[in-house]
């Protein structure tokens, strides 16, 4: 089997994938990438993330792709299917995107970047004779929807929990067994919108999941917060800003976006409409999952997947392409 990498093949992955192209002698490791790119036809087995359109649909002879992060909107699901390709993602990297979108929720009622500015020109908030009105929010014994019950949205469950916070989630299809940290689970979006006090949407981006909250959805949050880390056309643009302008949503911490640089360097901004004028909004360039340490443990369970597939064992970060999650 001819197994190849269009991920880049830096000291990290040299060093988890050594001993397992040691162990597997019998298979042919191209760890190259501008091999495996100019030779992709004659691939089995592709180890790759985001790549120009048209790359994954020359890969003719490919059974399974295995790709190092969560997301997967990016490949060409219909094609796969039809080819009968299986995809393995990881989710190496969930605690971390929970820690980011507490640090996000954290940042936002606890004012931290109004804070700092004001106090960087004198300006010292809750010594001006307002008292209590001129002070941060708390997050101890809020009312948490989670949007999601995946990986990150469980983690995002137990952090919660040091708050004394009441979490829920909505999903589409109930569980038997709730997740460690959730309360209770939702079917109904509207209903999981209105117990709210804060919204964390964890949720993949799929034909399902495409604009799930818009203009309606959005006034049902009249007076919360709102958090992104999923996707962001999981929640509709245009109707996000205007709830955000209109004071309709008190604030929002953003790290998934609507329009990303496509160039090294290039400064560009996040949306066609100016989030970043608002002052109730905490902007972040999607990197939730992207630290040194997320890093490797997102390249560990890609290394584990990879051993069990060419052992013919169970792998269990297998996608299903119909639901892109």
């Amino acid at each position: 089997m001819r197994i190849g990498f269009t991920y880049r093949f830096n000291n990290l992955w040299k060093e988890h994938c050594t001993p397992l192209i040691e162990r597997h002698p019998e298979h042919e490791f191209v760890t190259d990438r501008e091999t495996t790119l100019k030779e992709i036809e004659t691939f089995h087995v592709l180890v790759g993330g985001i790549e120009p359109k048209g790359v994954y649909e020359q890969a003719l002879s490919v059974r399974a792709v295995f790709v190092p992060f969560v997301g997967v909107d990016h490949l060409p699901a219909q094609v796969f299917i039809e080819r009968g390709v299986r995809v393995f993602n990881s989710h190496g990297n969930a605690r971390f995107v929970a820690e980011h979108a507490l640090s996000l929720l954290l940042c936002c009622t606890g004012k931290v970047l109004e804070y700092h500015q004001d106090l960087a020109r004198g300006v010292w908030h809750g010594w001006a004779g307002k008292g209590i009105f001129d002070t941060w929010d708390s997050i101890v014994g809020s009312r948490v929807t989670l949007l999601g019950a995946g990986a990150i949205a469980q983690w995002i469950a137990r952090y919660l929990k040091v708050f004394d916070c009441k979490v829920v989630c909505y999903r589409r299809r109930m569980v038997e067994t709730l997740p460690e940290g959730i309360d209770e689970v939702y079917q109904d979006l509207h209903e999981a919108l209105q117990v709210a006090d804060i919204v964390i949407s964890t949720l993949p981006l799929t034909e399902k999941t495409r604009r799930l909250l818009g203009k309606e959805e959005l006034s049902l949050l009249k007076g919360k917060i709102l958090v992104n880390v999923g996707r962001g056309d999981v929640i509709e643009e245009e109707a996000l800003y205007h709830a955000l302008k209109e004071g309709i949503l008190k604030a929002a911490a953003i790290d998934t976006w609507y329009s990303y640089p496509t160039a090294e360097g290039e400064v560009h901004l996040p949306s066609r409409f100016p989030f970043h004028e608002l002052p109730n909004v905490v902007l972040s360039p999607h990197v939730g999952g992207f630290t040194p340490k997320a890093t490797i443990e997102n390249i560990k369970v890609t290394v584990a997947n990879l051993e069990a597939y060419l052992e013919g064992k169970t792998v269990p970060n297998e996608v299903d392409l119909r639901e892109m999650y």
